[in-house]
């Protein structure tokens, strides 16, 4: 157990910390993209993708990494992803973001985090949404005799790898150097050069997306050290960890993928408190409301597509699995939905409501 503890825990902090730094998020990269044109963490995403598929199938050619049969739900993903990225508007943060921002004191993510854990809870097993999500994920589908996009394409997956840095490859050719965002702390300049890099300003997309893809190979590494043949993962855990709270009490039931859900805040803390960034906030009632909304959907929606933002979107995705390229693009649309229906459409009927400016009477 100690050996779990510690392969686990110490990759979720490892994890946390470079979510917290380079303010790894996929519901902003995802949002930003519809809201702003800002694609700076869906660079980052790409580049964490490209490095990521590089290692686990360099990995499975050496025979480390064995890949588990992974069905193509298509409704599941499709509807699933759409609803998990809904919810990610609601809630504030994907599945990781919600996490590290715990460790950065939002007792909002707290809230959704819990809330998440209840949503995917009462969708499996023998929760009261199980029945429906089961009968959901029923219509399956092959491509090609395949549920890989490699194997619907008839390509090496090397191929696709290959796609993937060349859009990685692409964006770093034509990065600029950006000003500092506002919630950079200041660097100072009595601290040590290798604290500054660190601490003293946010990471770049760059790095972050770098930082990322490593820490996601490492994570099939320690997770394989324990017997478990995955990689990231997060809604699972999240549903377990909550079981073993107030349910089971079993210790037994606590893997790798508990002590990783577990060390993402901490992580998430260490780095916020090292660069100065850790207040405690907590929302007011209507924004609490949408925590745990938010957070319930995002349980059920993950549980349907069989993984959030982090199982499908960076592991299966890395994959080329059918069902978590499926779930990832509707969960980006999702998200774009969610943009428009809860920040754009009640920003344009708050305009609307607002009392026209008084004219200007003009004399003959």
């Amino acid at each position: 157990m100690i050996g779990v503890v510690l392969a686990g825990g110490l990759t979720g902090v490892l994890f946390g910390f470079v979510l917290q730094r380079g303010r790894f998020c996929m519901t902003s990269g995802f949002r930003d993209l519809y809201l702003t044109r800002d694609a700076t963490l869906f660079k980052a995403y790409v580049l964490s993708l490209a490095i990521q598929s590089t290692g686990i199938f360099a990995l499975h050619a050496a025979g480390v990494v064995q890949f588990r049969p992974d069905s193509f739900q298509w409704l599941a993903a499709a509807l699933g992803g759409l609803i998990f990225g809904l919810s990610l508007i609601l809630s504030g943060g994907c599945a990781s973001g919600t996490y590290y921002r715990i460790g950065e004191g939002m007792v909002g993510s707290l809230v959704a985090a819990v809330f998440y854990g209840i949503g995917a809870l009462a969708s499996r097993g023998t929760g009261a949404l199980a029945p429906l999500t089961q009968q959901i994920q029923g219509p399956t589908a092959t491509v090609n005799g395949s549920t890989s996009l490699y194997g619907a394409l008839g390509v090496s997956p090397w191929l696709l790898v290959a796609a993937l840095w060349a859009v990685a490859l692409l964006f770093l050719l034509r990065a600029r150097r950006a000003p500092a965002p506002a919630w950079r702390a200041p660097v100072d300049p009595s601290r040590s050069p290798l604290w500054r890099a660190v601490f003293g300003r946010g990471w770049s997309w760059q790095v972050t997306g770098a930082a990322v893809g490593a820490v996601a190979i490492l994570a099939w590494l320690t997770s394989i050290s324990t017997g478990r043949m995955a990689g990231l993962g997060i809604t699972g855990a999240t549903a377990g960890l909550l079981r073993f709270l107030v349910a089971s009490g079993d210790v037994s039931v606590l893997d790798w993928n508990t002590f990783l859900v577990l060390g993402i805040p901490l992580g998430g803390f260490i780095a916020a408190r090292g660069a100065g960034e850790f207040r405690l906030r907590a929302p007011g009632p209507a924004r609490m409301l949408q925590h745990i909304v938010g957070g319930l959907g995002m349980g059920f929606g993950a549980t349907l597509a069989r993984g959030c933002n982090i199982g499908n979107g960076l592991v299966a995705v890395s994959q080329f699995s059918l069902n978590g390229w499926t779930a990832t693009l509707f969960t980006i649309l999702g998200t774009w939905l969610g943009a428009y229906l809860f920040l754009v459409l009640p920003s344009r009927m708050a305009q609307a409501r607002q009392p026209a400016a008084p004219g200007i009477a003009h004399g003959d």
